[in-house]
């Protein structure tokens, strides 16, 4: 795959795994379209970043405000920006008793996770079929998208439906030369930790979160399996040991739900 004749936009590309997946466009060459909700990520985004071959536009926005999705796309298109590969990274979770978690928030989540990613597509697609160009999709889901998971049920529940959602659009767009997947990463060291409550340094000795902790990946890891699966065009593909995960699959969902109850039962997240 030539990665200096590609365009690509990667939401939520200021941080975390949307950053190293950044990273290694722009040093394959790519010119790398990041839209973020934070300003300052993407001038720290710049800082880092290595001197070419690739190059890098920064957006911030709030892919979660009304029309923020449909205006991200004219404004790429009033800068005659039209981008052949869609990296859906934004993502968010909470971690904690589903009763007990603010409604707003959970409602944040869900919009970011599965609404923002859902409309992106659509109007990706429709740009690429129009200018008659084939391009991809890589979608950002989770482990979690196999298992459900007590303590992060919206959160995972939302990655079943990125994961579902990905392989219908597959063979959807497929007639069109556009692949679409998802990328699966198990918990991962970057700032959605803190939105989680997952800080390291609030780990109690038994918690969820040390618990969590000891299963986590580097962000650099889970790039380059997104990158491989972009060149390889992977309808599924996941970093590490997390490609056992499916085989809980053919389990009972009551079972697995009842083994990460078990797992979790009884400790602080904390």
């Amino acid at each position: 795959m030539d990665w200096t004749k590609q365009t690509a936009l990667v939401t939520g590309g200021g941080s975390g795994i949307g950053k190293e997946i950044t990273r290694l466009m722009v040093e394959r060459g790519a010119h790398v379209i990041v839209a973020t909700l934070m300003p300052q990520e993407i001038d720290e985004l710049k800082q880092d970043l290595p001197e070419g071959p690739g190059s890098l536009t920064g957006i911030a926005i709030d892919l979660t405000a009304d029309n923020a999705v449909s205006g991200l796309m004219q404004t790429l298109a009033d800068k005659s920006l039209f981008p052949d590969i869609l990296v859906n990274n934004a993502g968010s979770g909470l971690l904690g008793s589903h009763k007990d978690l603010d409604t707003r928030k959970v409602r944040n989540v869900l919009d970011l996770n599965i609404q923002v990613l859902t409309e992106l597509c659509s109007l990706f697609a429709r740009s690429l079929i129009e200018r008659n160009q084939t391009g991809s999709i890589l979608n950002v889901a989770s482990i979690g998208a196999f298992v459900p998971v007590p303590h992060l049920a919206a959160y995972s529940a939302s990655k079943h439906y990125v994961l579902a959602f990905t392989h219908a659009l597959s063979h959807e767009l497929a007639p069109h030369s556009i692949h679409v997947g998802a990328l699966c990463p198990g918990i991962t060291r970057t700032k959605i930790y803190d939105t989680m409550g997952l800080k390291a340094e609030n780990q109690s000795q038994g918690s969820i979160s040390e618990r969590i902790d000891a299963f986590s990946m580097d962000a650099e890891e889970v790039a380059a399996c997104a990158i491989k699966a972009i060149e390889r065009k992977e309808t599924q593909a996941l970093p590490g040991i997390n490609r056992l995960v499916p085989l809980f699959r053919l389990l009972p969902p009551r079972f697995t739900s009842w083994f990460m109850y078990k797992f979790v039962e009884g400790r602080n997240v904390s």
